[in-house]
């Protein structure tokens, strides 16, 4: 049985760790060539395998979460710039501005 190259998984996390996106599509032939020895290799080199595939997983799933973080304040922001949703009494919705209008500006 032969030993499976765990490389390209590495790369895989060292560059998302490192923040080397325009690596990604480079190294999606490389997985593809360590799926294909999945098949051949030995169960010592398919365990270490796998657990490299889970470190690299949480690299992903973590970076995901990062996004959709970043992308979810932006929009918090862009919200806040619009101006502040305030309600009164009746429950009727209203927008504030967040600016000072032009009379009141100093």
């Amino acid at each position: 049985m032969a030993e499976c190259d765990i490389n390209p998984i590495t790369d895989l996390r060292h560059a998302l760790t490192q923040g080397n996106y325009d690596r990604l599509p480079a190294l999606i032939a490389a997985l593809e060539q360590v799926e294909e020895q999945v098949e051949s290799g030995s169960p010592d080199s398919i365990t270490t395998l796998k657990a490299e595939a889970l470190r690299t997983e949480a690299c992903l799933l973590a970076a995901l979460a990062g996004v959709k973080a970043a992308r979810r304040r932006v929009a918090e922001i862009a919200q806040a710039a619009r101006g502040l949703t305030v309600y009164d009494r009746d429950g009727s919705k209203a927008t504030v501005s967040s600016s000072l209008p032009k009379s009141r500006r100093v």
